[in-house]
């Protein structure tokens, strides 16, 4: 599972997937033997997927991680079972691929653009995800960052602990809660990135938000940045210390061209 430092750890996958997915009632992790082929299944489909950057097609196209950083499920809304990916340039995300698998036998592929660059993803029939370049919005957090690594990998994850976040679906508001350790952490002194994280703002275990921190440089310094990206067509609010720091607007997820983009497969399409 150790693609890069601080990749969702063995034992915490173990922990998500013996807390079980529901399905109609019944625990539908129970058997591990059809939970592992649902896995095998929802990588085969990742790796299917190919990604480039559609403005510099010669330049190095980012890597997929061959495990996901996240399995997850939605037991009290919707009974399906998924799992989240990351694409790196380097050792720093550029985009996230949550695929989940619904008991009806819909298929659902979820992109969230983590780069200023435009993107082009393809390899399912009938759809491609291209979204436009556009800059991220990255809020300053004004805390002293520490000199060394280990006090900035505390740091970030006492950080992250300070939001809260909720999201109105369906008419109805639910708090959605800090999977509280990071689903990928990385440094890439290419990119002046000295320690960042990535973690999920979740219901159950479906990331419907992802948070990144990162320790970059400013200056001759380094300083505490975050930034949001959605994972759910919901109206979305996030709070620091209390205070409103990000919300959008619900919207509909089928622009191809957006940095979310969701698109359903109604069969099993291989």
């Amino acid at each position: 599972m150790s693609c890069a430092r601080g990749l969702l750890s063995i034992a915490s996958l173990n922990f998500v997937l013996a807390v079980g997915l529901v399905w109609s009632g019944r625990l539908w992790a129970e058997d591990s033997t059809a939970s592992d082929v649902r896995l095998e299944a929802l990588n085969k489909r990742a790796s299917s997927l190919a990604i480039a950057y559609a403005d510099s097609p010669q330049r190095t196209k980012p890597e997929l991680l061959r495990a996901p950083v996240l399995r997850c499920n939605d037991p009290t809304r919707d009974e399906m079972d998924g799992a989240v990916w990351l694409w790196l340039d380097g050792k720093r995300p550029v985009a996230a691929l949550c695929i989940l698998k619904y008991a009806n036998g819909k298929w659902n592929y979820e992109h969230i653009a983590l780069a200023d660059e435009s993107l082009a993803v393809t390899g399912r029939p009938g759809w491609s995800w291209q979204p436009k370049a556009e800059m991220r919005t990255w809020s300053r957090i004004d805390e002293p960052v520490a000199a060394t690594a280990r006090a900035r990998q505390t740091a970030l994850r006492s950080l992250a602990r300070r939001l809260e976040a909720s999201e109105v679906r369906r008419g109805e508001t639910f708090a959605l809660r800090l999977l509280e350790r990071p689903i990928y952490t990385y440094a890439d002194e290419k990119q002046g990135v000295a320690d960042g994280a990535l973690f999920a703002m979740s219901y159950g275990t479906n990331p419907e938000v992802l948070v990144q921190i990162e320790a970059r440089s400013s200056g001759e310094k380094l300083a505490w940045q975050v930034a949001f990206a959605r994972m759910s067509a919901a109206e979305i609010t996030i709070k620091f210390d209390g205070k409103k720091l990000w919300t959008v607007e619900a919207m509909k997820a089928d622009d191809p061209a957006g940095s979310y983009y969701g698109v359903n497969e109604l069969a099993d399409q291989d």
